[in-house]
C-alpha cells in the first residue's frame, strides 16, 4: 500500500465517521425537542382540564351561594389609634384575605396576629445570599 492508498481510506474513514456522528446527533436532537414537545402539550391539556374543574365547581358554588345585600354603612367617628398591638381594620383585612384564600369550607381560626420584625438592608442581603438556589 502506499501513500495515496493509506491516505484515501483514511480521508473515507473520517468523512463516514463525521458522517456518522452528526447524524446521529441531529436524530437525538430532533428526538430530544419532539419528547419536550409532547411532554409540554400533555402537561397543558392536564393544566387546562384542572383549569376547566375547578372553574366549573366556582360557578357551582356561585350559583348556590345566595346574592348579598349591599347596605350603606353610616359615617363614624374615627377609630381611636390602638396602642400596643393592631388596629382593627387590620384585622379585618387579614381576616378577609384568610378567609378568600381558604374559602367557607373550611375552618380557620387566626390566634394572634403580630408585626413582622424588620430585618437591615444587610440581613436581607444575607438572607438571599444563603436561599439563592444552585
Amino acid at each position: 500500500m502506499d501513500f495515496m492508498e493509506k491516505f484515501n481510506i483514511s480521508v473515507s474513514m473520517l468523512l463516514t465517521g463525521f458522517t456518522i456522528v452528526f447524524s446521529v446527533l441531529i436524530f437525538l436532537i430532533f428526538l430530544i425537542w419532539a419528547y419536550g414537545t409532547l411532554v409540554n402539550s400533555v402537561q397543558n391539556a392536564l393544566r387546562e382540564r384542572k383549569i376547566r374543574k375547578e372553574q366549573e365547581a366556582f360557578e357551582k358554588e356561585e350559583a348556590e351561594r345566595p346574592p348579598v345585600e349591599i347596605k350603606p354603612v353610616a359615617e363614624s367617628a374615627p377609630p381611636a389609634p390602638v396602642i400596643g398591638g393592631v388596629p382593627d381594620e387590620i384585622v379585618a383585612v387579614i381576616s378577609a384575605a384568610v378567609y378568600s384564600m381558604y374559602g367557607s369550607k373550611e375552618k380557620v381560626k387566626i390566634k394572634s396576629i403580630k408585626r413582622a420584625k424588620t430585618r437591615s438592608a444587610w440581613a436581607n442581603a444575607g438572607v438571599l445570599d444563603n436561599t439563592r438556589p444552585f
